[in-house]
C-alpha cells in the first residue's frame, strides 16, 4: 500500500502490531514485473483536467521538467516497470541528471558511488546497503535495480535520499533534542525541520491513525468483546507526525542539494510522501520555488476511469493494472 511506512510509524506510535508493516509470501518478483503490461498501454490521467491523455504526452510532461516526484505503492510490480520507463525517459532528457531514491539512507551513498564507479560489485551493493529484500523477498534487483542501471549507463547520479531509520526511530520515540545533541558527521545523515508545526501533514497522519483506530476497535469488537480508543491523542499524532518530517525533510533536502548544482532531478517514493505535494515536494519546494516540479502518481488501479480521491495533488495519474480504452489508443 502507498501508506506502508507511514502506516507503520503510526503502528509504533499507537501500540499496534507491525504484522501490517510486513510482506507477505508471493510469486517471484521477476517474473511479476515481467508480466506486468507495457507502460505505454496503461490508463493515463491529467490530474488537474481529470481526462485522459495518452504515453507520449506523460513522456513529454516527464522530459519538460527538471523535478520530477514518482509515487509508488512499494509492493506493487508494475508500478516499478512504470517507474523504469519513467526515469529512462527523464534520462533520455536530461542525461547528467541524478535518480534520488527512498529506498536507499544517506549512510548508503558511499556504496552506491562505489557501484556506480564500476569499483564494487552488486553484490558488494546489495550486502552493504542491505536492500535485496527492500519491498519483500529478492525485490531489489528486479524492481529497483534497473533504476539504478540506468543511471550508471548515462552517467547521472543516484542519490541515497532517505533518513536512516534509526534517526527517525530516535524523533519518534525521543524527538528532535537528541539528534540535535549527535556528532556533526552523524548530523549530515538527516535533517529535522525546525519550522515543524500541525499543518497538513499532520491533518493528513492524524486522519491515517484515526482509520487505524478504527480498523482495531473494529476487531477488538469481533475478537474481544471490547474495544479501544476510537481515535489517538493529539501527542500520538505529534511523535508520528515529527519522525514522518524526517524522513520527508531528509529526501526533499537530498534532491533540493542535488537540484542546486543544476542538475535536474527525478525522486521516487512510496506515493504517502507525496500526496496533495505535501511531505517531500512541501520540503523540496520549499528550497526550490523556481523548479519546474511534476508529479506523478502511480496506483495500482484496474479501472479505465480515474476517481477523484486518486488525484490528490499529482498532475498525472497512472494506472498501473489497466490498459487503455480503444477509443484512447
Amino acid at each position: 500500500m502507498n501508506r506502508l511506512v507511514v502506516f507503520c510509524v503510526a503502528a509504533l506510535v499507537s501500540g499496534f502490531s507491525l504484522s501490517a508493516c510486513t510482506n507477505s509470501k508471493r510469486i517471484d518478483p521477476a517474473v511479476e514485473i515481467a508480466q506486468a503490461p507495457n507502460p505505454e498501454s496503461l490508463a493515463a490521467f491529467d490530474g488537474n483536467t481529470r481526462t485522459p491523455i495518452g504515453w507520449d504526452e506523460v513522456l513529454k510532461r516527464v522530459a519538460n521538467a527538471n523535478a520530477v516526484f514518482v509515487g509508488e505503492t512499494h509492493d506493487d510490480a508494475s508500478a516499478h516497470r512504470v517507474e523504469h520507463a519513467l526515469v529512462n525517459a527523464f534520462l533520455a532528457a536530461h542525461p547528467k541528471a541524478a535518480v534520488s531514491l527512498e529506498m536507499l539512507e544517506r549512510n548508503e551513498q558511499d556504496a552506491v558511488n562505489l557501484y556506480l564507479s564500476d569499483s564494487s560489485t552488486l553484490e558488494v551493493f546489495l550486502a552493504t546497503t542491505k536492500s535485496r529484500d527492500w519491498a519483500g523477498e529478492n525485490t531489489w534487483i528486479p524492481w529497483y535495480q534497473p533504476m539504478i542501471d540506468s543511471a550508471r549507463i548515462s552517467g547521472a547520479q543516484v542519490i541515497a535520499a532517505n533518513a536512516p531509520r534509526k534517526y527517525v526511530s530516535i524523533a519518534l520515540r525521543e524527538g528532535y533534542e537528541p539528534l540535535r545533541a549527535l556528532p556533526a558527521d552523524e548530523r549530515l545523515l538527516f535533517e529535522i525541520d525546525e519550522e515543524i508545526t500541525r499543518d497538513g501533514d499532520w491533518n493528513r497522519l492524524r486522519d491515517l491513525m484515526v482509520e487505524m483506530h478504527k480498523e482495531r476497535a473494529e476487531k477488538d469488537r469481533a475478537e474481544k468483546g471490547e474495544t479501544g480508543p476510537l481515535e489517538p491523542s493529539d501527542q500520538d499524532v505529534d511523535c508520528a507526525h515529527r519522525s514522518q518530517r524526517v524522513w520527508d525533510r531528509t529526501m526533499g533536502m537530498s534532491a533540493a542539494n542535488t537540484f542546486a548544482q543544476k542538475t535536474a532531478v527525478i525522486h521516487v517514493a512510496g506515493g504517502f510522501h507525496l500526496e496533495q505535494r505535501l511531505g517531500t515536494v512541501a520540503q523540496f519546494s520549499r528550497v526550490c520555488p523556481d523548479a519546474k516540479i511534476l508529479v506523478i502518481s502511480l496506483q495500482p488501479s484496474a479501472s479505465a476511469e480515474i476517481e477523484e480521491k486518486e488525484i490528490k495533488g499529482a498532475d498525472i495519474v497512472i494506472h498501473t493494472k489497466s490498459l487503455l480504452r480503444p477509443a484512447q489508443k
